[in-house]
């Protein structure tokens, strides 16, 4: 991404929560920033933010991660073979209370005859850390969501063991543990977002406001952006945010005047929003970041953005950002 689409971002970004990349820029004016989305939350929690990359395996790291991505968005798709192939030959699969499942060829059965029952899913997988054992050798642990259409979604914890073969990360063995089911989630919940928002930083000020449609099967988000440098030109956007009727999920979709479009999953753990955004820029990049957001009473809320990348390259996290409530309920 050259520097003026990157200046353009950085003063363009989605939504609310461009206070976050305005920060990233006041803190490392040269380094790009990746797409965001703006959550609400029903009462203070404290977010705990998955694990930093590990910056000496910095490369190996990002492919760990990425290889985890990859192999949910394959379960998402109910693609057997495709979830299977991200097996070692030899590789297991281990879920609480049941047999392990030996093998890429069982895998594959076992996923197959799974996806031929089960109702269509929305998949999330967080990674709280990744450990290196050795030079071919990571632990990757983390936390997959499965959003299920007019069900409440259920959530897994998971540790993988994963092994380099012919330069890609394979897994020997992954396992499942602590399923729970969570809470459904309404566009009601977002009541308290109603209202406008306001937050600065050093390059800019940011003024957002949520309304809700006249139906209130969407809440609309418009948003200004004002430089502080007084030769720069503000800079608008909107969002919709409701309730994506393929998931049953809260889901969120974000439209940047130069053309630069993005979306969001939020998922509801009990104690806070981790919610996964992506976005395409208006030249073709590609930016993703999971965000987490802690509500502080009834005017504000601080906004953390961790595990961000543009084009699968990491770039640092972002906040936590205070937000502050000025009008509305």
């Amino acid at each position: 991404m050259n520097r003026h689409m990157m200046s353009k971002w950085v003063l363009g970004s989605l939504a609310l929560l461009g206070v976050g990349v305005f920060w990233a820029n006041a803190q490392s004016p040269t380094a790009p920033t990746p797409a965001t989305e703006a959550p609400a939350a029903d009462a203070p929690t404290t977010a705990t933010p998955p694990a930093p990359m590990n910056p000496a395996r910095a490369a190996d790291d990002a492919a760990i991660r990425e290889t985890a991505t990859a192999l949910a968005k394959a379960f998402e798709k109910g693609d057997a073979k495709a979830v299977a192939a991200f097996w070692t030959a030899e590789g297991e699969y281990v879920e609480e209370g049941s047999d392990p499942i030996r093998g890429q060829a069982a895998i594959e059965k076992a996923y197959a005859a799974f996806f031929a029952k089960r109702p269509k899913l929305s998949v999330v997988n967080e990674t709280t850390s990744v450990r290196f054992l050795g030079a071919d050798t990571a632990v990757e642990e983390g936390i997959f969501t499965a959003n299920r259409p007019n069900e409440p979604a259920i959530r897994t914890k998971y540790s993988t063991l994963f092994v380099r073969e012919q330069g890609k990360w394979k897994a020997a063995l992954l396992k499942e543990w602590s399923q729970e089911t969570l809470p459904v989630v309404r566009l009601a919940d977002l009541e308290w977002l109603i209202g406008t928002w306001e937050a600065d930083s050093p390059v800019a000020k940011v003024k957002t406001t949520y309304e809700w449609m006249p139906s209130k099967t969407f809440i609309r988000c418009t948003y200004t952006i004002t430089p502080t440098d007084a030769k720069a030109t503000a800079n608008v956007g909107m969002q919709m945010i409701g309730i994506d009727p393929a998931t049953q999920t809260i889901h969120a979709w974000t439209f940047e005047e130069d053309g630069s479009v993005g979306d969001a999953d939020w998922t509801w753990d009990g104690s806070k929003w981790t919610i996964f955004a992506s976005a395409t820029l208006s030249d073709g990049t590609a930016t993703g970041a999971y965000n987490l957001v802690t509500k502080k009473g009834d005017d504000q809320f601080t906004w953390h953005s961790v595990q961000r990348t543009i084009n699968g390259q990491p770039v640092p996290d972002v906040g936590p950002i205070t937000v502050k409530k000025v009008t509305g309920k």
